[in-house]
């Protein structure tokens, strides 16, 4: 969310990054311990169907690793497995 002040020492990027977010108004995020920026929760709610919610820890490794995304809502999509991984290759079209 815009102001994010926490550094995180072993990912001096991701504050920055999480500051220059442009959300829809769709999409909301949520950092359930403002001190830790690696894990937070992306709460989707497109306007036809129900609310998705998208978990995505951080690795140390970020930004040359991608975050392990997961869909916690059961959603069917040829892009998201049956537990809810989503496919690696359309995260890396994404960055």
């Amino acid at each position: 969310p815009p102001g994010v002040s926490p550094f995180v020492p072993s990912c001096p990027r991701l504050s920055p990054d999480i500051n220059e977010l442009n959300l829809p108004k769709t999409c909301e995020i949520d950092f359930s311990d403002q001190d830790d920026l690696l894990h937070f929760r992306l709460l989707i709610c497109p306007d036809e169907v129900g609310t998705r919610l998208v978990t995505s820890p951080v690795g140390q490794g970020y930004p040359h690793d991608p975050p392990k995304v997961k869909c916690e809502t059961m959603v069917y999509h040829p892009n998201i497995d049956l537990e809810g991984n989503v496919c690696l290759n359309i995260l890396r079209w994404a960055t």
